[in-house]
């Protein structure tokens, strides 16, 4: 087992005025939450601080499956001084009941003035989990007490985590699964076991109507692959196992999503056994649609797009929004359109122009359907983040995608 200490003391001061919590300020109360939803820091720091975000827990995981253990505070005391501070360790209990590692004391709140203990804080010290290859399957417990220094009281409070085999990988779609809705709602409840059943899903069920698409040009699936293998390295092995195996469309789409993912690690090929390189290999060197500084198609839009969709990280959507800056091209399409003799190739301009309006489009219908995308946008707004053009193209996008979503009664 591997605890690792992930310090984020810029959390600390972290007040989301959603998340206050009526009660006496004095007595102690603590949070844990275990969670494979690794973009956390992303969803508390970019988002508007009025608004307390969701986050997902994991109740089982399987051994070297990293599980980010949020801790978290309010109704803290205050000293005399003005200041705050509390502390805690954790540790955690094997299936059978003994103990087994634990931490050193860590910073809950760190010593400090102004924070309001009404409203919930996240740790500056926040940890990792893993478990190793030889630590007992089961279901664990992790416990955490934590120590008020101003008051002396301490608290405790625990979270069950099973990890179990690696039969987990074959958990299969809950039935009725609609593949889009599964994969642009991934982030908000990561689940890693399903992607073996949502790739053979993706090569075996194309989307009904839809134009049909090469596996290398299919820009929101390699994103969203990528993304995955990216935050769970831990599931090389285990893919490379499964290329081995299938055959037909579902070792086409594997291999090209293998090869996309690994496109910038020259010598992969050599580590796969002979069944893996012989399907990997016709898909080593496509022309693949990564994203760049500037990207000049909607492909890469799509890669972008997959990547939040796979971890909701603000990444991605801050480069989305970055395109905006291409707005003085944006007629260059409709001008090139009436061109009577028009070159092979279309002018940079007019490709920017194109991938700008594909920036439009693909904004305004994620900021109306996505919490995330909607809180990252409207934080880019707070902030002031763009220039005074691009952040009156944001504004307006974001009018438009916000204006026509439901209204929930205060009743509800």
């Amino acid at each position: 087992m591997r605890v690792v200490l992930l310090c984020l003391a810029w959390l600390t001061l972290g007040v989301r005025g959603s998340s206050a919590v009526e009660g006496k300020p004095g007595s102690l109360q603590v949070l844990l939450l275990p969670t494979i939803q690794y973009a956390h820091e992303d969803v508390w720091t970019r988002t508007p601080s009025e608004r307390g975000p969701q986050f997902a827990g994991v109740g089982q995981v399987v051994r070297e499956q990293p599980v980010h253990l949020l801790v978290s505070a309010n109704q803290f005391g205050i000293g005399a001084d003005g200041l705050a501070e509390v502390n805690y360790h954790v540790t955690f209990i094997r299936p059978d009941g003994t103990a087994g590692s634990h931490t050193g004391e860590l910073k809950l709140i760190a010593r400090a003035t102004g924070l309001d203990p009404r409203y919930i804080h996240r740790a500056a010290e926040q940890i990792v989990f893993t478990a190793g290859p030889s630590d007992p399957l089961g279901t664990w417990r992790v416990v955490v007490e934590a120590t008020d220094a101003s008051s002396g009281a301490t608290v405790r409070t625990e979270q069950p985590l099973t990890v179990r085999g690696d039969e987990l990988l074959q958990e299969p779609l809950p039935p009725g699964t609609d593949q889009g809705r599964w994969l642009t709602g991934y982030h908000d409840k990561p689940v890693p076991q399903q992607l073996f059943a949502a790739l053979k899903d993706v090569a075996e069920h194309p989307p009904a109507n839809a134009k049909p698409t090469r596996d290398a040009d299919n820009g929101v699936w390699l994103g969203f692959f990528e993304q995955v293998l990216t935050d769970n390295p831990w599931m090389l092995p285990h893919l490379v196992a499964r290329l081995e195996q299938v055959r037909g469309r579902e070792s086409e789409l594997l291999a090209t999503s293998l090869a996309y993912a690994k496109r910038e690690e020259l010598s992969f090929f050599k580590t796969l056994p002979n069944k893996a390189r012989d399907a990997f290999m016709p898909h080593r060197l496509h022309p693949w649609p990564t994203p760049t500084a500037e990207p000049l198609n909607g492909r890469q839009l799509d890669v972008l797009w997959g990547r939040f969709f796979a971890s909701g990280r603000y990444a991605p959507i801050r480069e989305l929004v970055g395109v905006l800056s291409y707005y003085p091209y944006r007629e260059a399409f409709d001008e090139f359109k009436k061109q009577e003799k028009k070159p092979a190739q279309p002018p940079v301009e007019v490709q920017k122009g194109i991938v700008f309006g594909a920036a439009v489009w693909s904004l305004r219908s994620n900021i109306q359907q996505d919490q995330v995308v909607r809180d990252y946008c409207e934080g880019i707004l707070l902030r002031k983040e763009l220039a005074p053009a691009e952040h009156n193209w944001l504004l307006g996008i974001f009018k438009a995608g916000v204006k026509d979503l439901p209204q929930v009664s205060p009743t509800q």
